[in-house]
């Protein structure tokens, strides 16, 4: 257990059918899942197991809050992990997810079914909709893989935009891709590059990057400033204050201006006006 951005241990005692349930507290917004993006959320290891009972030594990111659940049945999964004492697993977003999507299933809650069998074993499972996944302990070669930057940076791009966006989810997913292009600049320059990775390579995923960040600032301004600007600024106010707007400056304005007006909308015609000021 050597990830510094999770709490210290503690240990918690299961039951032979529980659940861990995974929360993100209320008071952080979904820009702080790019923080739980960047590792894991959750460290667990097994430390006693019994028939009936297992004593777990858990650390979890200080974003996250944990409770236990009991359960009377479990649906087995095939992606289960069996760990046994001493063994453990780690909880990563899995990669190719937008952030939203991990964030709103760590608002409603991430819950990992647990089951102890006969051969005192334990078994972890997510519960589906799956958006983030357990890696063995052993298995996890995340935080030394030296091309993660670039694996990273190839999800993003493959990844497909939401259909229905809002504005924070946009915003999350431009500072999630100028996050990605930091780390591949600096893991270019720190000299890193292999002979499977050249300088062309990071090049290309660099502008690849560059031309997503430009379709998803595009479509952030249409949806936050004017939709189209073959429109009118003012479409979507209600009727009746433009109405009441169009009284008032009949009002405001003086009597020849309006019968020019009232003149312009008998003839129906729009160059009249601009004749008569040539």
């Amino acid at each position: 257990m050597f990830e510094p951005l999770l709490i210290q241990p503690q240990i918690i005692e299961i039951n032979h059918q529980s659940k861990l349930k995974l929360v993100l507290s209320e008071q952080f917004g979904n820009f702080s899942v790019l923080q739980l993006q960047s590792g894991p959320i959750a460290e667990v290891v097994v430390v006693n197991v019994s028939n009936s009972q297992m004593s777990l030594m858990v650390r979890l990111h200080p974003y996250l809050s944990l409770e236990v659940l009991e359960s009377q049945e479990h649906v087995l999964s095939k992606a289960s992990n069996s760990r046994g004492v001493g063994q453990g697993w780690r909880l990563f977003s899995t990669l190719g997810i937008s952030p939203k999507l991990c964030a709103e299933q760590l608002r409603l809650g991430l819950s990992i079914a647990v089951d102890i069998n006969n051969d005192n074993v334990g078994r972890f499972h997510i519960v589906e909709p799956i958006q983030w996944e357990l890696v063995p302990l052993e298995a996890d070669f995340r935080l030394g893989l030296i091309a993660r930057e670039i694996q990273l940076a190839k999800h993003i791009i493959a990844r497909s935009m939401d259909i229905e966006p809002n504005a924070e989810s946009l915003l999350v997913e431009i500072s999630e891709l100028e996050s990605i292009r930091n780390d591949l600049k600096r893991f270019a320059n720190e000299g890193l590059l292999n002979q499977n990775h050249s300088d062309n390579d990071i090049s290309q995923l660099d502008a690849q990057l560059v031309r997503k960040r430009q379709l998803l600032t595009r479509v952030y301004s249409q949806l936050t400033e004017r939709a189209n600007f073959y429109l009118a600024a003012n479409l979507d106010i209600d009727q009746d204050t433009l109405r009441r707007k169009l009284e008032s400056y009949q009002l405001l304005a003086p009597p020849q201006l309006n019968e020019i007006v009232e003149q312009l909308m008998a003839d129906g015609t729009e160059s009249s006006f601009a004749l008569e000021n040539d």
